[in-house]
């Protein structure tokens, strides 16, 4: 097997994870959403924390400012300005919206690392994100405000990748995760005390599995597949693979009987899905890649034999 396809892998299953808990998110409509968010967060951390706590050690302060931003962005600005649109605009053009991630990502990554995209990358982003806004867009935008936000969502989501790369590289992937998680729980907290503090309740049964979902499948599980995907494939071929989360979404919605199907929906589907298999196909000459850490270690990536020669 490829030294890239755990990379692929890894990066397939947590959109998938991230993809199949949107359903979920479905049974928290009336409970406080930051609230939700924050105890969802919070849980995640403990979970990384209690598996990878060997792994767990002092960080920088450069590093803390990295972990800072990147869950005042990635998870808690992402949140807020999704939520925000939501109220505003259609879920279907939020998500359209969101779903330009693949392309932010192939540009920015790339420069970021100081090289030019390829032009392999590019090509299977432009697929995705076609395939992406026929598969969620669903009416036309009439709240300007609502598409502004819906971009920081698009900021948000790109930052959880850009801001993470270097962590990655510098304390390891599940370190990463935990750390992320931790940030945006205190984070989310902080504002759900300005948020949600007139209608404090408890979660009913329902709500309650629903948030325990989210922590473990698309925020513990979903985190640190993401990160160890990043310590083995370029970030913007990752991003390439977050094509498939409403592809999962609307594959979960449809056996939930929470999203309905359609012809065109599916055609969008099956464009994302040309665009993810395209950035995997393997080429005749395949770039120098890291083989990554085992999952959870710090210091310096151990690198493929390709890298040695």
């Amino acid at each position: 097997m490829s030294a890239v396809w755990p990379g692929y892998l890894l990066a397939l299953g947590s959109s998938a994870a991230v993809g199949s808990a949107i359903a979920a998110t479905t049974a928290l409509t009336n409970f406080p959403v930051m609230t939700g968010q924050a105890v969802r967060y919070g849980l995640a951390a403990v979970l990384l924390a209690v598996c990878f706590r060997r792994h767990l050690g002092k960080v920088t302060r450069a590093q803390l400012v990295k972990i800072c931003v990147l869950g005042a962005t990635g998870l808690a600005g992402f949140n807020i300005c999704l939520i925000l649109a939501l109220q505003r605009i259609d879920a279907g053009i939020a998500g359209a919206v969101v779903g330009g991630v693949p392309v932010v990502l192939v540009l920015f990554g790339p420069l970021l690392a100081g090289r030019s995209p390829t032009a392999r990358a590019v090509a299977a982003a432009v697929v995705v994100v076609l395939g992406t806004v026929i598969l969620q867009w669903s009416g036309s935008v009439n709240d300007p405000a609502g598409l502004l936000f819906a971009l920081g969502a698009l900021a948000g989501e790109c930052a959880f990748s850009l801001v993470a790369v270097p962590l990655v590289r510098e304390i390891g992937a599940m370190a990463t995760a935990t750390y992320a998680a931790t940030a945006g729980a205190v984070l989310c907290g902080i504002v759900a005390v300005v948020a949600d503090w007139s209608a404090p309740r408890l979660p009913t049964t329902e709500e309650a599995l629903a948030i325990l979902y989210l922590a473990v499948v698309a925020s513990a599980g979903a985190f640190s597949m993401w990160y160890a995907a990043l310590d083995r494939i370029p970030v913007e071929t990752a991003g390439v693979f977050a094509g498939a989360v409403p592809v999962c979404a609307l594959v979960t919605g449809m056996v939930l009987g929470v999203s309905p199907g359609s012809p065109l929906r599916f055609l969008g589907a099956a464009i994302v899905g040309a665009g993810v298999v395209y950035a995997a196909k393997p080429r005749s000459q395949p770039p120098k890649v890291r083989t990554g850490r085992k999952w959870g270690n710090t210091g310096r990536a151990v690198r493929s034999s390709e890298d040695s020669t």
